[in-house]
């Protein structure tokens, strides 16, 4: 699969905050302009509308019995959507079921990771949570702009601390399963610069193998996290009772 372990640390729920006004793909956006009176939360309560809630309350996929929600589907397509639109691009039938069938496989892989780390009795430390929510709102520079932000993006302030906890499990748990499971092998880093020793240069000359030793070891990392990525997502899968919603 593609890798998405390292690009797990990147994904905060921050990111829940900035979805796209539209989704790029035929899927129905979350939300819509909020010069769109169909889209504003009420200006009585606070809350989104039913326009919001609706696809929240949609299921995309079960992962042992636990929704992942449409919601959630299409800010993912949207995360995801540069990785396959470049600006100005329009999509076709075959690039919106690419952006759709990975954003399932990222929240599939999410919700395995939260489960696994559940069940070894891994918590996200309240410190850690607390911190993050307050950078978020630094970065907001106001409450006032951090509440208009939560509002309109649909989530509530609760739903957005749950989104840091799971982010921060999910690091934990890929930290112990799958770098921390990563290791080189001396000899055969040394065995990659014998080989390729002209490939890596110095000034003026080639490495020796003490200077060539990060970049190789680099590359022996990444082959071993893709390789030990994979194994570990196979054997989640395997005892998952996972259904997609077409």
């Amino acid at each position: 699969m593609k890798s998405i372990a390292k690009e797990i640390f990147y994904i905060l729920a921050v990111i829940s905050l900035g979805f796209p006004i539209a989704s790029c793909t035929g899927e129905k956006a979350p939300t819509k302009e909020v010069s769109d009176p169909s889209s504003e939360p009420s200006r009585r309560t606070g809350e989104p509308q039913k326009s919001i809630e609706e696809p929240k309350k949609a299921i995309a996929a079960k992962v042992n019995g636990i929704a992942i929600s449409r919601f959630d589907l299409l800010g993912e397509m949207n995360a995801i959507a540069p990785l396959y639109v470049k600006p100005g691009q329009k999509t076709d039938p075959k690039m919106d079921e690419n952006i759709r069938k990975e954003a399932i496989d990222r929240l599939i892989y999410r919700e395995l990771a939260v489960q696994e780390a559940k069940k070894q009795g891994i918590k996200a430390p309240a410190g850690v949570v607390a911190e993050e929510m307050k950078r978020i709102k630094a970065d907001l520079k106001t409450e006032d702009a951090f509440r208009q932000k939560i509002v309109k993006s649909g989530i509530t302030e609760e739903e957005l601390k749950g989104r840091i906890e799971r982010n921060i499990l999910v690091n934990m748990i890929t930290e112990k399963e799958i770098f921390g499971k990563v290791t080189v092998d001396l000899d055969e880093a040394r065995k990659i610069h014998e080989m390729r020793s002209k490939s890596y240069k110095g000034p003026g000359r080639p490495m020796t193998f003490e200077e060539a030793r990060p970049l190789i070891e680099m590359e022996i990392k990444t082959a071993a996290v893709q390789k030990r990525e994979d194994e570990w997502v196979e054997e989640m899968k395997k005892r998952a009772r996972i259904e997609i919603v077409p």
